[in-house]
């Protein structure tokens, strides 16, 4: 088949995971191109796709009080980008692909592109619908005032428009886990396919570290991430311990392999994000041999055993707060949790194995393309 792959990612999981199916269908035998919106180039092994292909788009930084880059970026810039993946699409239309593997914009989730393309286009829907406006966590506060209320009110309703009407345009969504899919019909009454994305467990691999991280964390500070139920947490636990935050999602800086690192200096992993829509960490960390504590919400059930391979638990600070100390009074526990892990991302969660069957989908919307012909 030849394919191309589209993206408008930010830095992060969802980037490295769609770089990671377009390099590993082509070493199944595929032609794969990609095409990709970001404000400098990535450094991409070319060796592992056909073509790359890149297109400078800089928005700009608003960082609150100047309203005039605020009200820019969410009319001329969204106009801009508008422009820009039109002009993409009719790249990528006159190369005539079997089809176009479409992954979310971080300015507008899905993008315009898929308004454009001409052949089939599948849609990767890394999050099961534009949070900051479906999320009520996410909800404007009313604590704004009045003006600055009316208007993210009203911004959010446009997006709203545009994402709709960009993700009906798919001939397919693919959804990165059974709750994602579940969530993407409650949103958009369309339905989807869940094709999970995969670890590699030569980078994410137990190393014979020291264990200075008691307990890891990975995502911002927001409410949404679930940071403040840790800091709720530690405070029972009430014994000196050294946690280290790292950035998650779109404000991710390390790389793959320092990411890595963290993890094989850790001693717990908590993953406590609001629904989840699927989340690699959880993956990464079990790869890494380390034990997992996760809410039982979102994608997290569909990764993580609990009593196998680590808790799953109410969102509740003392039961948050029993499972840490559990684990760190009980290193024969962790132990087991953490082999028990590793064993599972080998048996079930490897790029390789989720990739085969991506592929399958792909050779099914194929066939059903030349059966129409």
């Amino acid at each position: 088949m030849n394919i191309a792959f589209f993206h408008e990612l930010p830095d992060g999981g969802a980037r490295n995971a769609t770089l990671k199916m377009a390099s590993l269908l082509k070493t199944l035998g595929h032609n794969v191109d990609l095409y990709y919106v970001a404000e400098k180039k990535d450094k991409i092994d070319s060796d592992n796709l056909n073509n790359v292909f890149f297109y400078e788009f800089k928005p700009k930084a608003w960082r609150g009080n100047n309203w005039a880059i605020r009200i820019y970026k969410d009319t001329l810039e969204l106009v801009n980008l508008y422009k820009l993946d039109r002009k993409i699409a009719n790249d990528i239309n006159f190369k005539k692909y079997d089809m176009v593997v479409v992954n979310a914009s971080q300015f507008i989730e899905a993008p315009f592109i898929l308004r454009f393309i001409k052949t089939s286009k599948i849609f990767y829907a890394h999050d099961p619908n534009y949070r900051i406006i479906y999320e009520k966590l996410l909800d404007v506060p009313q604590s704004l005032g009045f003006i600055k209320y009316s208007y993210e009110k009203l911004n959010r309703f446009f997006r709203k428009i545009f994402d709709i009407s960009n993700i009906s345009k798919a001939d397919l969504i693919l959804a990165n886990s059974k709750f994602a899919k579940d969530t993407i019909f409650k949103t958009y009454n369309l339905k989807s396919t869940v094709s999970y994305l995969g670890v590699d467990p030569d980078i994410f691999k137990p190393q014979d570290l020291d264990k200075e991280i008691d307990i890891l964390f990975v995502g911002s500070h927001d409410p949404i991430d679930g940071f403040q139920l840790l800091s709720d947490a530690v405070k029972i636990v009430d014994r000196k311990l050294n946690i280290a935050s790292v950035p998650g999602k779109n404000n991710m800086t390390l790389s793959l392999g320092q990411m890595a690192v963290l993890y094989q200096k850790s001693k717990i992993v908590v993953c406590l994000a609001v629904n989840e829509p699927f989340g690699l960490v959880p993956l990464e960390a079990m790869s890494c041999k380390v034990p997992v504590i996760a809410v039982n919400e979102g994608g997290y059930i569909e990764t993580v055993t609990n009593d196998k391979t680590g808790f799953l638990i109410k969102r509740d600070q003392k039961e948050l707060a029993k499972k840490i100390k559990l684990l760190l009074d009980s290193p024969k526990l962790a132990l087991r949790l953490g082999e028990n892990g590793r064993n599972e991302v080998l048996t079930n969660w490897t790029w390789e194995k989720k990739c085969r069957g991506l592929e399958k989908i792909l050779l099914k919307v194929y066939g059903n393309i030349n059966n129409n012909r």
